[in-house]
């Protein structure tokens, strides 16, 4: 592949995986993704409908790899950007759902909602080398690369689980009120934000700041009714939130911890990913097939096109 400033998403409902440009959203290139058969479902030849369904995508730039976490068949895809071809697909655990990349061990650390663990796959080898028991319904993960710790968040539990990516091993739990649904660091790793959703009821889903030496929550605000999707930007210091039952983008700042405005989205937005200059975001909404492009300077929508079906993940490669 020629070029960057691409866009890709990654559409759960139909089995691809799409670039568009940044700056015009033409499409670039699109991958249809195959089932490897590692489920029963994936080798029945009467389904209809997706059999892979890509979830979630990373980019490993030490390699120039995109690796795409596939729910329905439980593996891993790693494709190659410079020729566009999958060359590897390989078990990694039930219903794999998002993956954090340590390239100074060539790892990448899968969460399995439904085994309750984390997988480690060896990237040079290409294969699955161990699982790591963490909480319940694990799903959101994100590496602290001052400390090397991975931070777990278990959606079936009020738990945080903390991995050392090292020695891959559990060392502790982070204790929060309530369902860890997304979390995300800083940039100095000292602080570690959550997107928490109460026990009780909808109306006090908080975005919660922990201080990671200690484990303690500093400071808290209050979200939506589905706040689903954490991204930080140090350079900004803003924090957006998007909310798949409001349909909208909330702006944080981050020093004040106050909220500094709110964008209207389309049908559930779901992921989203920010271009290196911080300048545009970009927020695939799963009901209507449609990726959104967010100037944040004028605080307007600027642009959109139709995906393909049920668009679960967008990544922006510079």
């Amino acid at each position: 592949m020629t070029g960057r400033g691409i866009v890709l998403v990654a559409n759960m409902g139909d089995d691809s995986i799409t670039a568009y440009g940044s700056k015009t959203y033409r499409e670039v290139f699109s991958i249809q993704l195959k089932p490897v058969g590692t489920k029963l479902m994936s080798t029945n030849h009467f389904a209809r409908g997706p059999v892979v369904g890509p979830g979630f995508l990373c980019h490993r730039k030490a390699a120039d790899q995109l690796l795409a976490a596939n729910i329905y068949d439980d593996s891993l895809s790693i494709i190659d950007l410079a020729s566009l071809r999958v060359v590897k697909t390989i078990f990694a655990g039930n219903r794999p759902n998002r993956l954090e990349v340590f390239e100074q061990s060539k790892r990448a650390f899968v969460t399995n909602y439904d085994s309750d663990s984390v997988s480690v796959i060896d990237l040079c080898v290409q294969q699955i080398i161990g699982q790591i028991p963490c909480g319940i319904m694990p799903q959101s993960i994100v590496l602290n690369r001052r400390s090397n710790r991975l931070y777990i968040a278990n959606t079936g539990s009020n738990r945080i689980s903390i991995i050392d990516a090292l020695f891959m091993d559990k060392t502790d739990c982070l204790e929060v009120d309530g369902y860890p649904v997304d979390i995300c660091c800083d940039g100095t790793g000292q602080r570690l934000y959550a997107i928490v959703q109460s026990h009780e009821s909808q109306e006090h889903n908080r975005l919660i700041e922990y201080d990671t030496e200690s484990g303690r929550k500093s400071r808290c605000v209050r979200l939506g009714t589905m706040p689903v999707d954490l991204l930080c930007d140090d350079i900004t210091e803003r924090l957006y939130v998007l909310d798949a039952m409001d349909n909208r983008l909330t702006i944080i700042d981050s020093t004040g911890f106050t909220v500094l405005g709110v964008i209207e989205l389309g049908k559930m937005p779901v992921s989203q990913s920010l271009e290196a200059d911080g300048k545009h975001l970009h927020v695939a909404c799963m009901m209507d097939n449609r990726l959104y492009k967010v100037d944040l300077d004028a605080g307007l929508v600027t642009g959109s096109v139709l995906t393909g079906v049920e668009p679960a993940c967008v990544l922006v490669v510079d």
